[in-house]
């Protein structure tokens, strides 16, 4: 008995000893021993011991670091800029496409493209009773039958508040999506409006006041051109018949046919691809004029007179400014959206009549001013819609003389590379 008792303490002893003998080869090779700590860190360098306990940056290496972000934020910033007002021009250019399809698909339907404004006068007071656009008339043919069947006809498209509804509708094939937040353009038109400046074609005042609000357009149609710029075609040979552009109504009023109102004169109601001999392809058909009813010159939104006004120039800018608010045509559904062309200033500034011959004046990018020329947010040129439904990019340096022979339909020019 005692002896089978002394080989179990043999054997735990041993087995003690052992496992013993394990833990300290154990804490041996993971490093846990304080004396395998301690003659590792003596044998350290004090350049290594320090780079081991450094763990942050300095103040100079976190300037340099921003530093080199914001250069790259700033080599990078124009280039997506660039891309991005690409993808806008490149949208704004389909919507004229599709608003050129649109007209053709009206020509396949009615033997004519619509006619740009059409305005029914009371023959015995001469007051405007109610209008429509060539925004309008298009409606079907850009997948907008439901707004098209939906107005009252009863009343004017100003009128009623079915009516009202329909025309405020954003529709943004429309728009140019260069052109920065504008309000939806509103129209005053009454007595006082016409009287503070804002006039309309044919300078007649509505049976009742009018207060409507329209869903944008950047978009418009030319009917004529006028002097200053008219003279240039003189000089050139070009007939005077021969002056008026795609969509002219006739020499009554070249911006829309009036019904109704008892006057005597010729009304050009059809305006058809034979009547276009200069070509579709050498014609514009519709035109950028951006950011209406607000008034903007050389990329600034005008809403002051400048100080190096005269008082002369400045009551001026008081009646355009009226106008532009009022009857800028900034609407798909205003009737008041077409134009004829006569040029603006080189400044932008068109408060008072300053072109020294037709050569100094401006018709791209200067001025939104209806019927002074055309305007776009794109840098140096502007969007059109030609005749035959390809949209061309024009260069705002163009020559007045060479873009007036594009905006005739009739002039018999010969238009070259532009």
């Amino acid at each position: 008995m005692p002896s089978s008792i002394s080989r179990v303490a043999v054997r735990t002893r041993r087995r003690s000893v052992f496992v013993a003998r394990k833990r300290r080869a154990t804490s041996r090779n993971i490093g846990f021993s304080p004396c395998s700590i301690t003659s590792s860190r003596r044998s350290m360098s004090p350049r290594q011991e320090r780079s081991t306990s450094r763990h942050g940056m300095t103040l100079v290496e976190l300037i340099v670091v921003i530093a080199m972000i914001a250069l790259l934020i700033g080599l990078l910033l124009p280039a997506v800029q660039q891309a991005r007002e690409a993808a806008r021009r490149a949208n704004c250019k389909n919507n004229l496409k599709q608003l050129g399809l649109a007209m053709h698909n009206y020509e396949s339907t009615y033997g004519q493209f619509p006619i740009a404004a059409i305005w029914n006068v009371d023959g015995t007071s001469s007051k405007v009773i109610s209008g429509k656009s060539w925004g309008q008339a298009l409606l079907p043919f850009i997948d907008q039958a439901a707004i098209a069947t939906g107005f009252d006809e009863s009343q004017p498209i100003w009128s009623g508040v079915k009516n009202q509804a329909l025309i405020a509708t954003s529709l943004p094939i429309f728009v140019c999506p260069s052109v920065p937040f504008i309000p939806k353009p509103m129209t005053r038109w009454s007595s006082d409006t016409v009287a503070k400046g804002g006039r309309l074609n044919c300078d007649i005042v509505p049976m009742q006041p009018i207060e409507a609000t329209w869903g944008r357009t950047d978009f418009i149609v030319t009917c004529d051109i006028r002097s200053p710029l008219k003279s240039n075609l003189a000089a050139a040979g070009v007939p005077s018949a021969g002056t008026v552009g795609f969509f002219y109504c006739g020499e009554q009023n070249a911006l829309a046919v009036v019904s109704g109102n008892g006057v005597t004169g010729a009304f050009d109601a059809s305006p058809k691809i034979s009547k276009v001999s200069d070509g579709l392809t050498n014609t514009i058909m519709i035109a950028e004029l951006a950011a209406r009813n607000q008034l903007w010159e050389k990329g600034k939104n005008i809403t002051t007179a400048p100080s190096t006004d005269t008082p002369a120039a400045a009551e001026n800018f008081v009646h355009l400014l009226n106008q532009q608010t009022h009857f800028g045509g900034g609407g798909w559904a205003d009737p008041n959206n077409d134009q004829w062309v006569d040029g603006g200033n080189r400044d932008g500034n068109n408060d008072i009549r300053d072109v020294n011959g037709d050569r100094n004046s401006c018709v791209i990018n200067c001025t939104n001013l209806q019927a002074r020329a055309y305007y776009s947010f794109h840098i140096g040129m502007a969007n059109f819609t030609m005749g035959d439904g390809s949209v061309r990019s024009i260069s705002e340096y163009i020559d007045d003389t060479l873009l007036a022979f594009l905006i005739t339909r009739a002039g018999g020019e010969v238009v070259g590379d532009y």
